[in-house]
Parts: structure tokens; C-alpha cells; sequence
């Protein structure tokens, strides 16, 4: 059995299929693991929405800032964001299946046997494993509950805190939870995070200077050093396909021009696989 990470697919499902034959992937022997953002801004995001559901138990698919969003839209609080990118969703026959499917997406997975874990953005340096793990779980719970869904993204914030809010404020700690696990890239050296750089123009795309006076998170995580999981991420498109120590981003920019980028987590070379995709938008 072979196991493939894949990086954000955004709804180029041409390229995803091109990939798949690359590695020449065994829907009934091999896995994959999709670190999110599968959909919105390529070509066909409805079909790869349902080609990746339709993997069943062959995928393990994570929730993206794009799946946050339609999760908003869909649960009757949308944003200005799902209204202008996600009218696909309009057309969908099936939209309560997919919307369903959704919302079991988990934040985090993590693979013991393999010594791999993945998210989409990032983790908060502040946080251990366990206190990652644990707000993940608090978050898949809300959007499991129906009586709770609609009433987390009512209350959902456009701008977060640098750091994590007090324990005693719920609904704020998950809140930044949810936008960390989605969107993070860089911190301030102390650990706190930068949502975006002011003054820069596509300040959240953060395109890292040598003399940038930022990290990026991974470079702050502050866990044991004998904590040998290898850290499959993506999001961060204008980085690239970035290997630092054990820590993997996988986002390769396909939707704009660059690349789909698979990862073999059962090999101890952990080979990298790539397919060109033509661009079929422009960085915002």
C-alpha cells in the first residue's frame, strides 16, 4: 500500500487526475491524503468535490479555508467571499449530500504508524500536540451540531488576535483556532501570529524577504525534539513546494500556473511527484 499527500487542488481536477496516474495510484490497495482548499477558483470544482468524496475511506480529506468558507455560506452566514467565488455550489442537485460531506472534514490528521501528521495552515506556536488535537476536536464537534454551526459563523470575527484569547472566552479561542488551523503562514519571532503585512501590497500571500523581521510558524513550533512527525502543510502557494527539516508545505501554486504536488509518506524518502497545470487565475 502506498500513501500520497497531495497539495491544494483548488478545483483543478485534469491536473489531480494527471497526478494520480503519475504515481500510478490503486484506488483498492493505496491512500491519499488531501491537505485541503480541494476546490474553488480552477476549472471544475463541483466535480473534484465529488471525485474526492467519492474515495470513501481511500482519502483522508482536511478542511482548507476554502472548505471554511462554503461551510459558513452553506450553514446561512455568508461572506462576501462565498457569494463572488462559490455560486457553484448553486447549481449542485446534490448540494445537501456535498454539504453534508463538509461538514465531517476533520482540522487535523495524524498517522502514528507513519509518523505523519497534517494540517492545512499551520499550528500555532503557543500550543503543544495535544492542545492542537484538543481544539480541532472542540471545532469538528461544533460543525457536526446543527443547532451550533450557524451560530459559531454568525459570530465569526474578520480580523483575529495575535495571540490566543483567554481560556474563559470560548467562543474567541475557537474562533482563532479555526483561522490558525486555515490560515496561517508567519508569526512574529514571540510566537504571535501576523495575519498580514501592512503596507505590502497582497499582504497575507507573504512573499518572505531574507530580512523580513517574520517566520514562518514552523521555524517557531516549540515541540520535543524527540517529536520526529514528519508535518505535511499547504496554503501557502507563493512559497512553493517547501521542505524544511520535517516540516513539508505542498501547496505548489497549481491553480495559478505552478505545479500539483503529491508526497509518499510510506517510503523513508518520502519521493515528491509533480504535474504542471496551465494557470487558470491569477494570484490575488
Amino acid at each position: 500500500m502506498a500513501v500520497y499527500a497531495i497539495g491544494d487542488v483548488h478545483g483543478c481536477l485534469p491536473e489531480l487526475k494527471a497526478l494520480l496516474k503519475a504515481v500510478r495510484f490503486h484506488p483498492g490497495r493505496d491512500r491519499l491524503w488531501f491537505v485541503g482548499d480541494i476546490f474553488n477558483r480552477g476549472p471544475d470544482s463541483l466535480g473534484t468535490i465529488r471525485f474526492v468524496r467519492d474515495l470513501g475511506e481511500r482519502a483522508v480529506t482536511l478542511l482548507g479555508n476554502h472548505e471554511v468558507r462554503a461551510l459558513g455560506g452553506l450553514s446561512g452566514r455568508p461572506d462576501r467571499g462565498f457569494a463572488r467565488q462559490m455560486a457553484f455550489f448553486n447549481d449542485a442537485p446534490d448540494l445537501p449530500e456535498l454539504y453534508a460531506w463538509l461538514r465531517t472534514l476533520p482540522l487535523i490528521h495524524h498517522d502514528p504508524e507513519l509518523g505523519a501528521s497534517m494540517v492545512h495552515a499551520g499550528f500555532y506556536p503557543g500550543w503543544s500536540r495535544e492542545q492542537a488535537q484538543a481544539r480541532a476536536d472542540d471545532l469538528q464537534r461544533i460543525f457536526r451540531d446543527d443547532a451550533r454551526i450557524g451560530s459559531f459563523f454568525a459570530t465569526f470575527p474578520t480580523t483575529f488576535p495575535e495571540s490566543e484569547p483567554n481560556q474563559d472566552d470560548e467562543s474567541a479561542r475557537l474562533h482563532f483556532a479555526l483561522a490558525v488551523l486555515t490560515r496561517l503562514r508567519i508569526c512574529h519571532p514571540d510566537g504571535r501570529v501576523v495575519w498580514s503585512i501592512p503596507g505590502e501590497s497582497g499582504g497575507t500571500a507573504f512573499r518572505l524577504a531574507a530580512d523580513s523581521p517574520y517566520r514562518p510558524w514552523y521555524r517557531l513550533l516549540d515541540w520535543p525534539e524527540d517529536d520526529t512527525t514528519r508535518i505535511i502543510y499547504g496554503h501557502w502557494a507563493v512559497a512553493g513546494l517547501t521542505q524544511y527539516g520535517r516540516f513539508s508545505g505542498l501547496d505548489s501554486g497549481c491553480v495559478y500556473g505552478g505545479r500539483l504536488t503529491a508526497m509518499r509518506l510510506d517510503h523513508p524518502d518520502h519521493p515528491i511527484t509533480q504535474v504542471a497545470c496551465p494557470g487558470y487565475v491569477s494570484p490575488e
